[in-house]
């Protein structure tokens, strides 16, 4: 039987994982090593910030991978809130961010702030709360 700091390892977890997933560690190193170790980007973004993918991002999508591939691929279609990203990617809101923020300096997405009229976009509020909701 494994053993996992000293005493038997849970079922499933002699491969580092517990019913399927990372252990807490991986998780924490996978959002360093995708951010590069940064916690906030160069562009500053709230999570209702709407991003969405620029002629230059549509041109250059084939040269992007993971994450950044990812994030692009979903803003071209439509336009989405850095909560919701965070959502459908399963990636921590400050992962998005960094990434999300080096997109737009590279100039393959812009970002929008919604307007202060925000309260009555009763379907951008509701987005909004679903996807807080699957994280």
């Amino acid at each position: 039987m494994a053993e996992h700091n000293g005493h038997p390892a849970p079922n499933g977890a002699a491969n580092g994982s517990l019913n399927g997933t990372q252990p807490p560690e991986a998780a924490l190193v996978r959002s360093y090593i995708m951010s590069s170790g940064r916690a906030t980007g160069s562009v500053p973004l709230d999570i209702e910030s709407m991003l969405q993918l620029t002629w230059k991002g549509s041109r250059g999508l084939a040269g992007l991978q993971f994450e950044r591939a990812s994030i692009a691929m979903l803003c071209k279609d439509e336009i989405l809130s850095v909560a919701e990203l965070s959502a459908r990617l399963h990636l921590p809101i400050g992962v998005i961010r960094v990434i999300a923020s080096d997109l737009i300096v590279d100039g393959f997405l812009e970002a929008y702030l919604p307007s202060f009229g925000m309260a009555d976009d009763v379907d951008l509020i509701s987005r909004l709360i679903e996807g807080v909701r699957a994280l």
